[in-house]
């Protein structure tokens, strides 16, 4: 008997055994095929991670994990130990990658793009957001890319009332982060939680941050006057900030500080201080439960 000869009962019970990629797949091979009921994803976890001459996609829900490893070689590519001759392995991860994501229709806990040279994969996982019907829903972004400037080419593509968490881990950390760009979106505006390896120039751009909840950001140079505003921020409201963390490489006023906040304890949350190995922290004041984290970076 043919597989065409099966009838559809039969033939949506093979396609709920194969991975994604097979069922990609199996639903090329006649029109029919196409017309069985759609498959519905509901993975938590979604991430797409390029390396030098590889790419993984990983699906991962409460009870499953489905990995695919796409591999360039000589005379084409290797998925998962099968061999595809004359195929270039990005094109055909990314191919699978947009049909997978399609199926995709409950909130993701976690959405990870991880590029190692910043070329072709971000790019295209990009405008595979862009082409979807709706936004991506996502409660936290992870982006690993050299330049943390491309995080303006994601944001607009994912769903405002699920993102909560922006987390960019970037190699080139002296690459000016243009907030202009992304800084006016919706996603940007309900965000709650912020993190950032890039240097973000001085200490200035922390009035940038002021809407979040938790902030985790590095800076060159850390002056008193941008950390005002905070203060007078939690004084405003009381449940402003769970931590706010400045890791910075020089604070010339850091003495003048510490006495400003003994002074003004009342006013202040917790303030800690973390100078390479030692740990200082301030008293923190009753009625305050937020906190105010200061660290020196190791150069």
């Amino acid at each position: 008997m043919e597989l065409l000869d099966l009838p559809d009962d039969m033939l949506s019970e093979i396609s709920e055994k194969l991975d994604l990629r097979g069922v990609s797949n199996f639903r090329k091979v006649h029109p029919r095929l196409r017309k069985l009921p759609t498959i519905t994803n509901n993975f938590l976890e979604i991430s797409i991670i390029k390396e030098d001459d590889s790419i993984s996609v990983n699906f991962e829900s409460d009870w499953e994990r489905q990995g695919i490893l796409y591999k360039k070689t000589g005379d084409g590519c290797l998925v998962n130990q099968k061999t595809l001759v004359g195929e270039d392995f990005l094109e055909i991860a990314l191919q699978d990658f947009a049909i997978s994501l399609r199926y995709q229709k409950g909130k993701l806990r976690e959405f990870v793009v991880e590029d190692d040279d910043n070329n072709e994969v971000v790019k295209k996982v990009s405008t595979i957001l862009k082409s979807r019907v709706k936004p991506l829903a996502t409660k936290n972004f992870v982006l690993r890319v050299p330049n943390s400037n491309e995080v303006s080419n994601f944001l607009p593509y994912l769903d405002a009332t699920s993102l909560r968490d922006i987390c960019l881990n970037c190699k080139e950390r002296d690459i000016p982060l243009r907030f202009e760009e992304f800084e006016h979106l919706e996603q940007w505006k309900t965000a709650e939680h912020f993190c950032c390896t890039v240097y973000l120039g001085d200490s200035e751009v922390l009035s940038r941050l002021i809407h979040l909840d938790t902030v985790d950001v590095h800076v060159h140079n850390l002056y008193m006057k941008d950390l005002l505003p905070l203060r007078d921020v939690i004084l405003n409201d009381v449940s402003k900030f769970s931590i706010f963390t400045v890791n910075y490489t020089n604070f010339a006023e850091e003495e003048e500080f510490v006495n400003l906040v003994k002074m003004e304890k009342d006013k202040w949350p917790t303030v800690c201080f973390t100078h390479r190995e030692r740990l200082e922290t301030t008293e923190p004041s009753p009625q305050k439960f937020q906190a105010v984290s200061l660290q020196q970076d190791l150069l």
